[in-house]
């Protein structure tokens, strides 16, 4: 099982366990996936229709104080190993990120 957060429009980041594969990836994220980098030490899935399907907006990203995104649907965040496979989020990590998706305003440096 792999641990990560998942992050749905208008809810509070809760942490999760779900099987490891891109079928399980779609059906957390309601669609087919994509991965942008967003973070520097996790991976973001996020729908890549998200914008156009009619999913609630999710989180805003602002870089220097300008709105430069949003996240549409749900968001789920995890790890990956040297390989590019997806793997649990430590406990640090978890903490983190819990914190940084806490607000739905995300400041990024």
């Amino acid at each position: 099982m792999i641990r990560g957060i998942l992050v749905k429009p208008e809810q509070q980041p809760q942490v999760i366990e779900f099987s490891n594969g891109y079928k399980e990836l779609q059906k957390l994220v309601e669609g087919i996936f994509e991965m942008p980098s967003i973070f520097p030490d996790v991976d973001v899935v996020i729908n890549e229709e998200g914008k156009f399907n009619g999913s609630l907006p999710n989180r805003y990203l602002f870089y220097n104080g300008q709105l430069v995104d949003i996240i549409f649907g749900n968001m789920l965040i995890v790890d990956s190993d040297s390989e590019g496979n997806t793997v649990s989020l430590s406990a640090d990590k978890i903490s983190k990120y819990l914190r940084i998706l806490s607000n739905r305003n995300i400041y990024l440096s």
